[in-house]
């Protein structure tokens, strides 16, 4: 299980998600207090509280140039005009601040299987806005090895639609939503919603 780094200066944020890491079994520790050779000896996720930091965008990208470990950003509002710049950086995870126990440790549990997580809301907004241009991963898989349903759910993903959404639109339950987006991303080999939402705008273009 990786440390976790916290990255704030606010002693709320600390004493906060200090003790909910350590609720969900996590060891962690201020940034403060890492010391220096330290660095590349363990598995570290950084947390930053960027609400209270007062780093630029630059500042932050040379912050990930000298600890290059998977870093989830906690803003109060996810905007897609904050976190699509932090996503071109490489950040690996962006969310709101006030995000509850189980999704921080879904987060994590993510970010540990080199994965990336994001606020919902922000996730749907960035498909909405991205251009299918210079897409390549996946951009050749066969639509006819996706059920009628699985092309349905996957262009209203295209679309921006929340898992909610969708299951409201076509009459499901979300569980049955995601069953269906597990199946379209084996089948086409991606790993993620935008990866899906770039191939259904891709191929719809073409």
């Amino acid at each position: 299980m990786s440390q976790i780094i916290l990255v704030s200066e606010s002693a709320l944020f600390t004493k906060r998600f200090g003790t909910n890491l350590s609720d969900l079994g996590y060891s962690w520790i201020p940034f403060e207090q890492v010391e220096f050779h330290e660095k590349g000896k363990n598995d570290y996720i950084i947390l930053v509280d960027i609400q209270s930091v007062p780093m630029t965008f630059r500042d932050l990208g040379e912050f990930l140039k000298e600890y290059p470990y998977p870093m989830l950003v906690l803003t109060p509002i996810p905007t897609f005009e904050e976190g699509y710049p932090l996503l071109r950086m490489g950040i690996k995870g962006y969310a709101n601040l006030h995000l509850g126990s189980v999704n921080l440790e879904n987060a994590l549990s993510v970010l540990e299987s080199g994965g990336s997580w994001f606020d919902p809301g922000f996730m749907n907004d960035l498909i909405r806005r991205i251009d299918y241009q210079g897409a390549s991963q996946g951009m050749d898989g066969d639509l006819e090895k996706l059920s009628e349903r699985e092309q349905e759910i996957g262009r209203y993903v295209a679309q921006g639609l929340s898992n909610y959404q969708i299951a409201q639109t076509i009459e499901i339950t979300e569980r049955t939503v995601k069953a269906h987006l597990l199946s379209c991303y084996k089948k086409l080999g991606l790993n993620d919603r935008v990866s899906l939402a770039l191939w259904f705008k891709k191929r719809d273009h073409a």
